[in-house]
């Protein structure tokens, strides 16, 4: 039977997996700067590279997109099933316990950014689709797994791909949602919005502030500078002494304020705690000039998890209500930057959304300066190769809970007929947060998943 002879050869070759896949965690592969086949910087290059080389090392044809992309492919047959999954990641944050890119082995679980999201996933597929090969089981289309290195930013690798690509999958996933599998994800776009404020030459007030590093990250951490007299800065501290995560640092010229918050997905913010909005909600506390300017509002924002403070709070029955997530603020003396990630119902668009924010931050000086987004994606569950995907997922495992919709944006958009599989199982670390991780047993099993889904749709 092809299922057993599939789980042996993935339990022969499990150590094997864990060594390939501590070799492209060490791949620092955050978004950098552009060079000539490294279009998302080195360390998504160096990714690539590795991917390139256990594809070739275990007879997949390849193909590499000019460092946007790339794909692995075995079998033969006009149609292709696919995967689709990423090696780029976003940065590591604070509050590790072991380092971010090492794949340090620890107590059964494998720890490093990417590790399931989506490395440990995409390590997982080409053993799946290797073991089909090895085993010589007989598929009548090809399986191709195709790589993004752009997935946590503006997803250009994939318009790359697909623009220089002219054959599409009939079918398939991409390893980086969660089970049994997503048929709707929300709309996502994201909002730079923007006030130019007067300089103010008035004691004490906000010289700079900052936090958030990525959109859909929530802020971990934000810190502002406030320029002060001596006489001033001993109140300052006292004012903000004893509030929860906040820090003061008495330094030449003011007071350095530092926020602490938690990091998480941006499409759950609630999960996390928005460093920007304990900072803002901490300098409240002083009536400072910037509060009726700009502070009091942008904390508002910060605050806001259901969009109504931006005036696009919205829901429908399939995939629930609007979030929002204040992920990155920028404040220089002289114009405050806020990038806002949304993530809006699977029945509402994206012009009714951006008539209803003009309408709130325009009265309050702000102005949209430019938005990205990503229409929703909803695939009927009666569609046959979902019911394939849902019917092996509950024979491996027995969890019989119903598909799901999420506000997490993934490759399902990026061409027809795909839909977000899962990643992990309980005990494996979230992604997006300090020691994100993956049990060695998970990859085992969702190695025999991807696996066997892969082997029926190609059927």
């Amino acid at each position: 039977m092809a299922r057993d002879a599939l789980q042996r050869w993935i339990e022969e070759h499990i150590d094997e997996m864990v060594a390939d896949l501590r070799a492209l965690l060490q791949c620092e592969s955050v978004k950098g700067t552009p060079l000539p086949m490294a279009p998302f910087g080195l360390g998504v290059r160096a990714a690539f590279d590795r991917v390139l080389e256990f594809g070739e090392r275990y007879g997949f044809r390849t193909k590499d997109y000019d460092g946007y992309a790339l794909h692995l492919e075995i079998g033969e047959g006009e149609e292709i099933v696919a995967t689709l999954s990423h090696v780029d990641v976003v940065p590591p944050g604070n509050g590790w316990s072991v380092p971010p890119f090492e794949g340090v082995l620890r107590d059964g679980y494998l720890y490093a950014r990417g590790a399931q999201d989506d490395k440990g996933p995409t390590m997982a597929a080409i053993y799946a689709a290797r073991a089909i090969r090895e085993l010589g089981l007989p598929v009548r289309k090809r399986i191709r797994l195709i790589v993004g290195g752009d997935e946590e930013s503006g997803w250009e690798c994939m318009k790359y791909y697909f623009q220089h690509e002219p054959e599409r999958p009939c079918c398939g996933f991409t390893p980086d949602g969660g089970w049994p599998l997503i048929y709707a994800e929300k709309g996502i776009v994201n909002l730079q919005i923007e006030k130019a404020v007067p300089h103010s030459d008035n004691t004490p007030r906000i010289a700079w502030a900052r936090g958030g590093e990525r959109a859909n990250m929530v802020p971990d951490r934000a810190e502002a500078f406030l320029q002060a007299g001596e006489e001033q800065i001993s109140a300052i501290q006292s004012a903000l002494a004893g509030l929860e995560d906040i820090v003061t640092t008495s330094e030449e010229n003011g007071v350095l304020v530092t926020a602490r918050g938690k990091s998480a997905h941006g499409s759950s913010p609630g999960e996390g705690v928005n460093a920007v909005a304990k900072l803002l909600d901490a300098l409240k506390q002083l009536s400072l000039p910037e509060e009726s300017m700009w502070l009091n509002t942008v904390r508002e924002w910060a605050n806001s998890l259901d969009g109504s403070a931006l005036g696009i709070a919205h829901s429908d029955e399939v995939s629930g209500a609007t979030t929002t997530n204040l992920g990155v603020f920028d404040y220089d003396g002289s114009r405050v930057k806020c990038t806002v990630n949304v993530r809006y119902p699977v029945t509402w668009n994206l012009d009714a959304l951006l008539e209803r924010l003009h309408t709130v931050i325009e009265p309050q000086g702000f102005s949209l300066v430019s938005h990205f987004g990503i229409a929703p994606l909803y695939v009927p569950l009666e569609t046959p190769f979902l019911q394939t995907i849902l019917r092996v997922y509950r024979e491996e495992t027995g969890d019989d809970k119903p598909p799901q919709t999420m506000g997490g944006g993934t490759y399902a958009r990026a061409t027809q007929n795909i839909v977000a599989i899962g990643t992990g199982f309980e005990g494996d670390g979230a992604a997006h947060e300090p020691d994100e991780r993956i049990a060695v047993s998970t990859l085992q099993k969702i190695t025999l998943i991807y696996a066997r889904i892969l082997y029926e749709l190609a059927q």
